[in-house]
């Protein structure tokens, strides 16, 4: 293990991959978005460990970014989809958008400020437009998602913060199960088999459900419809509401 020079990593690509162990042959276990700024906890031979916002703590390769003093002043996110992955944090000064490298842009991209009001009414329009979005292990960005990383964004975009993992998710809104049947858009459905949570997605009303399950998708958990999830809906363990 080096000392620890300076304290915290600011992410430059972007999207940098997290592993479990300093080795890319150990599982992925999340993303670090560019702009992100992370606090480090060890180095190892170009490897840093470091802990995000979300408490998650996880190795990254250093050629994904740069080590500072201080975090990088980020203010906003970027929330539609194209050459900057969503979720890209940036500081926006004056007329220009200031991503982590340095280089200014203008204001052609739909952002969101980091400090926001929580607004679970706006979750639902915010997951539409991320529709068609692939899956990828790990994912947090338009570029790709897992089912978690999906939910765990799009509640950040509409000011409600939630950990990680799907597991983490239900255990934190455990005292707000609700009946499906009723779940406002934005509400979270959760499955899983033999007592382990393993699939999350979001209400779109009732028993729809938008997700990321092959991509990011809208489906029902009504049987009988053309499209009905029933692989999914027959391992539904509990809907919680998320206001």
């Amino acid at each position: 293990m080096l000392k620890i020079q300076k304290p915290w990593f600011i992410v430059v690509a972007p999207v940098a991959p997290a592993y479990a162990e300093p080795n890319f042959n150990s599982a992925k276990v999340t993303e670090a978005i560019s702009g992100e700024s992370v606090q480090i906890l060890a180095q190892n031979r170009g490897w840093v460990r470091v802990e995000q916002d979300d408490g998650y703590k996880s190795w990254i390769r250093d050629f994904y970014g740069r080590f500072d003093d201080d975090p990088f002043p980020a203010t906003h996110m970027i929330i539609n989809r194209g050459n900057f992955p969503f979720g890209m944090r940036v500081e926006l000064i004056r007329e220009n958008i200031i991503t982590a490298d340095g280089k200014a842009h203008s204001l052609d991209l739909k952002l969101k400020p980091l400090i926001q009001k929580s607004d679970p009414d706006g979750i639902l329009e915010i997951s539409q437009n991320l529709r068609g979005c692939p899956y990828r292990w790990g994912g947090k960005t338009s570029f790709g998602f897992d089912c978690s990383g999906f939910v765990q964004m799009v509640c950040l975009v509409a000011g409600i913060k939630l950990p990680r993992d799907s597991l983490q998710q239900f255990e934190v809104l455990n005292d707000y199960i609700i009946d499906g049947k009723t779940a406002k858009p934005g509400d979270l459905h959760f499955f899983g088999k033999n007592g382990k949570v393993t699939h999350v997605g979001f209400s779109t009303g009732g028993w729809g459900i938008i997700h990321c399950q092959g991509i990011v998708k809208e489906e029902t958990l009504e049987k009988g419809y053309s499209n009905s999830n029933e692989k999914l809906s027959d391992i539904y363990i509990s809907t919680h509401s998320i206001r």
